[in-house]
């Protein structure tokens, strides 16, 4: 069902689109609003959280709105000798915390930044005073702890905490990673270079030099970077600010507020790879004043006045576990609302492994991202994992063939890639890498913080940490019984390798029937095997009903897909994974309209800036869209409120520029410019979409073959696929949507529960 996302659903979590009550946090000073300006507001007391939703608070503070009723407003602002003391109480577990109380921007407004709160459920309180009808209410809230876990489920062990190479010193949390926070200060130079600030006061450094924001505010480029541990993972939030008069306690009476420095929207950074976890990862200072996208560093974001966070566990290279990932991203985020101010929107960009987590977290967590920048996309991992070990159980084959038996010309016609220019393929070359890696937990990424004795090894350590993808998403797939391990998912089973191939002409029958009577699987250790790789349905429905699988749903926000085509250069990050995306997205949405889509030389020409062009672009999509007051579904206000500049277009190596509609029509300009390939499942007879990890079977048909089987031949097709071959026209085993947005994982593997909100 096409999913039309209203409103509310994108505006009641952590203040994101279309909240004004507290806009005025983006100018400079403290206090508050005077109440002669405020309106009254109708009815009884309501109260809700801004920071965060009510039963994911985390770190003992959450900010609060009140909305005062008609009668206590009036009061307030034709008696300037009543406070509001006189008329409210508002209480913390019952204990009197009135005082938090400030004026919010919206008419008949307060808001608190509660503190002191108990680990689990806590009941805010309010109630009037003085003759008033009582029409109190109460809010309940869940605290956690600052170190997690809240709605991912329980956090890898064995877990290496590495502040002290974050520069943040010893840990201190014992069991848990944690350490005190810090703030550093850096300026930009006249050379392009960020140094220490070293005097926070005037005067500063001859070499500093100013940015002009986008909202055209010109300031000095000084940054201020807060560093510290949430969530058991090393945050970075940097943001230009005055360190004369630093942004402190903004929703105190006494407090500062960002100035002009701060555009008010955030850009929230996530980093590629693919790797095991069992460390909080590393970081410095530096790494958020620039934001890393697998092409270059710029600091454009920051010079524009965006505020930019990120946390090590949004590096996919650290763990590859986009729960988690979420869960980092909701919980740094309510720390910079409470501790600098409302985001007007947040702007997700991330490369690679940076875009796995950008489409999980829109489709699974909507309302913590409101316009997302994926860039060398990926839709997700769990269907990327499919194609990538079938490139390992490829190789395999390949490596035992006769010398000569398969030029890489007809490898190439088999896993769908094109011929790289050292005469192999990425499939062959590159993927089989990292699928030695998915698969075996002996040979994961770990990184040197988690030495050898700490890993898995099937003889020494079977109860070792396992560095495969399924033992790090363990929350959502399960434990095999019998194994022990995380249930795999991967199956290919009925998988008929080369089909394509076989029907144009590329390769023989016989060439086909070897490839597919040999080719065998994986077994749970990443070990090669003479047989097919069978995936219990239960594990595979569970891949799609927990969120891994990027089905589209919820992919209907504001949306810029970029890369830089490397297709050419033997390089994983090839460009069909863009159409994997609209495939589903139009399955799911009925439209890809949300969504722009520019491809760019893989040596792009100097001033081929798309990281600016991304969020200038993203900028004004949100700003139109923020605007947009009328009654239309929220997909079609998405559609509505492209700017001009949010077109499909191609960039060539000269710097022109192509704008046309992203498709798969080979002699449209920018597909002559970057062709577009496949993988060994799309050349086996799978849809585009890449979204079906289990095929359903189906009887062998000479009618599926352009050539003619003999009475033999045909034998021994029916003794390969005993079961039949894969229906690639039926949705897959267990195909379905996620159970629901905002999932919280439970203490037993493999189960989970809808978050209230």
């Amino acid at each position: 069902m096409i999913r039309n996302l209203t409103r509310q659903k994108h505006t009641s979590i952590f203040g994101t689109l279309s909240v004004a009550i507290v806009a005025s946090l983006t100018a400079c000073g403290g206090g508050g609003s005077d109440w002669s300006n405020s309106a009254p507001a109708s009815g009884a007391f309501k109260m809700k959280a801004l920071s965060t939703l009510p039963d994911i608070v985390s770190g003992g503070n959450v900010l609060v709105q009140v909305d005062l009723p008609t009668g206590i407003a009036a009061q307030l602002e034709a008696n300037k000798n009543t406070t509001l003391s006189d008329l409210v109480t508002f209480s913390r577990n019952g204990v009197d915390i009135t005082s938090t109380l400030v004026p919010g921007s919206a008419p008949g407004s307060l808001v608190a930044l509660v503190e002191g709160l108990d680990v689990g459920t806590n009941t805010l309180t309010v109630n009037a005073k003085r003759g008033f009808i009582n029409a109190g209410t109460s809010l309940s809230v869940t605290n956690h702890p600052i170190s997690g876990p809240v709605f991912s489920g329980p956090h890898q062990r064995p877990w290496i905490c590495e502040t002290a190479a974050s520069g943040l010193g010893t840990p201190t949390g014992g069991d848990v990673c944690a350490a005190p926070s810090k703030i550093e200060w850096f300026y930009r130079t006249t050379a392009g270079t960020f140094n220490p600030l070293t005097t926070l006061t005037q005067p500063y450094p001859a070499d500093l030099t100013q940015t002009t924001t986008i909202d055209g505010h010109t300031v000095n480029y000084i940054v201020r970077v807060e560093s510290g541990t949430i969530n058991e993972s090393i945050y970075r939030i940097a943001i230009l600010d005055d360190p004369a008069n630093p942004i402190s306690k903004p929703w105190s009476a006494g407090g500062k507020k960002p100035g002009a420095n701060w555009n008010g929207k955030l850009m929230y950074q996530y980093v590629g790879g693919a790797g095991p976890g069992y460390r909080s990862g590393s970081n410095s200072a530096n790494s958020s004043l620039q934001a890393q996208d697998s092409i270059r560093s710029t600091d454009d974001a920051l010079n524009m006045g965006f505020a930019v966070a990120t946390g090590t566990r949004n590096v996919f290279g650290t763990g590859q576990d986009d729960v988690l990932s979420a869960e980092t991203t909701a919980m740094i985020k309510e720390h910079f609302i409470e501790n600098y101010g409302m985001p007007r929107f947040t702007i997700g960009l991330g490369s690679s492994g940076g875009s796995m987590q950008l489409h999980l977290i829109a489709q699974n967590y909507p309302g913590l991202l409101d316009g997302i920048v994926p860039v060398r996309t990926y839709p997700d991992q769990v269907s990327v994992v499919a194609d990538v070990l079938d490139c390992n159980v490829l190789a395999n084959y390949f490596a035992k063939a006769p010398a000569g038996a398969w030029p890489v010309s007809k490898v190439s016609a088999v896993d769908g890639y094109p011929v790289s220019p050292d005469n192999s393929t990425t499939c062959r070359g590159l993927w089989q890498g990292f699928a030695n890696v998915w698969q075996n937990p002996s040979n994961g990424q770990f990184g040197s913080a988690v030495t050898a004795d700490l890993r898995y090894n099937a003889t020494t350590n079977p109860k070792g940490a396992r560095g495969d993808y399924w033992s790090g998403n363990v929350n959502s797939f399960g434990v095999d019984p019998v194994t022990g391990f995380a249930r795999s998912a991967y199956d290919n089973v009925g998988v008929q390798y080369g089909l394509q191939a076989l029907n144009a002409g590329a390769i023989t029958k016989d060439e086909f029937l070897d490839l597919n009577e040999r080719v065998g699987g994986l077994d749970f250790d990443g070990r090669n095997i003479p047989v097919r790789s069978a995936a219990d349905p239960e594990v595979v429905a569970k891949a799609y009903k927990s969120g891994r699988l990027n089905s589209g749903v919820n992919l209907n926000l504001p949306m810029i897909d970029y890369r830089n085509y490397v297709d050419d250069q033997k390089n994983i990050h090839t460009r069909h994974r863009t159409f994997a995306k609209i495939e589903r997205m139009i399955k799911t949405n009925g439209t890809r309209e949300t969504m722009v889509a520019w491809t760019v030389s893989g040596n792009p020409a100097p001033g081929t800036n798309l990281i600016r062009q991304s969020l200038t672009t993203m900028n004004q999509w949100l700003e139109n869209l923020s605007s947009d007051t009328s009654d239309q579904n929220y997909q079609a206000r998405v559609i509505a409120a492209k700017p001009h500049t949010a077109k499909d277009a191609c960039w060539d190596s000269a710097g022109t520029k192509f704008e046309e509609p992203a498709s798969l029509d080979p002699q449209a300009q920018c597909n002559r410019l970057y062709p577009v390939y496949a993988d060994p499942r799309i050349m086996a007879g799978a849809p585009r979409a890449g979204d079906i990890l289990k095929c359903q079977l189906k009887p062998v048909s000479a009618a599926e073959y352009t050539v003619a089987f003999t009475a033999a031949e045909a034998a021994r097709l029916n003794a390969i696929f005993p079961g039949g071959v894969c229906d690639w026209s039926k949705p897959g085993t267990g195909q379905t949507k996620q159970d629901g947005d905002w999932l919280r994982f439970g203490s037993t593997p493999g189960t989970w529960s809808v978050l209230s909100r």
